[in-house]
This record gives structure tokens, C-alpha cells and sequence, in this order.
């Protein structure tokens, strides 16, 4: 009893040891929140909103700049990364950004990819045609 009697006395004199790791878990608390709304909108991994998402395949489409078969939604895979990111830690989570960024990448270049076929063809047509 007198270790409880004596430590109750020793944070009655010395509230500021109750009051600082209190206030340092809530702020803690607020990053993590701010944290996971900034995952969910797609800004760590540059995801963006589906609506976006369909009026930039829309307007690519029609522009003729990317075609739009091999256009796949990465959503899926880069939140099960993110999922992986979360529960590998610190280090795990640096990995797996980098593995969300990669595919994103690899996507990109196989529209591009895509496209210069498409150019690709289009010459060798012209070609034969002025043959």
C-alpha cells in the first residue's frame, strides 16, 4: 500500500508527467487520423477518384493520344499494397510504396508501349501504301 500511496503523492506533485505523454498520445491520434485520410484519397500512392479516372481514359480515347486496351485499374493491387505497407511497418511501408509506385510505372510505360504499336503500324500502313 505504501508504494500506491507513494507514487499517487509523486504524480499529484508532478502533474506535467501525467499531462504531456496524455497530450502526446492524442496528437499521436490525430496524425494517424489525418494519416489515413490522406491514404484513402489516393495521395500517397497518386491514386485518384474513379470519376477522374474515367474522364481521363474518356478524353484520352478520343484524342487519340493512349489507347485505352490494355487499361487496367490499379486500385485494387496498389490497396492491397497499401495493406502490405501497413502491416510491414516503417521499413515494410518504404518498400511497398516504392513496389505501388513500380506498377504504376510498368502500367504507364504498357500504354505507352501500346500507343507506339498503334504509331508502329499506322508508318508501316503509310509505307505500303506509297510503295
Amino acid at each position: 500500500m505504501k508504494f500506491i500511496e507513494a507514487l499517487w503523492t509523486f504524480a499529484l506533485r508532478n502533474p506535467h508527467l501525467l499531462y504531456v505523454p496524455a497530450i502526446g498520445f492524442v496528437l499521436s491520434l490525430v496524425v494517424l487520423r489525418i494519416e489515413k485520410r490522406y491514404v484513402e484519397a489516393g495521395v500517397f500512392f497518386g491514386r485518384s477518384s474513379a470519376s477522374s479516372r474515367v474522364n481521363r481514359t474518356s478524353n484520352t480515347a478520343e484524342g487519340g493520344e493512349m489507347p485505352v486496351d490494355n487499361q487496367i485499374d490499379l486500385s485494387i493491387a496498389l490497396k492491397k499494397i497499401h495493406e502490405l505497407a501497413l502491416a510491414d511497418g516503417d521499413l515494410g511501408f518504404e518498400y511497398w510504396h516504392h513496389v505501388g509506385n513500380l506498377l504504376k510505372r510498368a502500367n504507364g510505360m504498357q500504354a505507352e508501349i501500346d500507343s507506339l504499336s498503334k504509331e508502329l503500324e499506322r508508318c508501316r500502313t503509310m509505307l505500303r501504301k506509297s510503295e
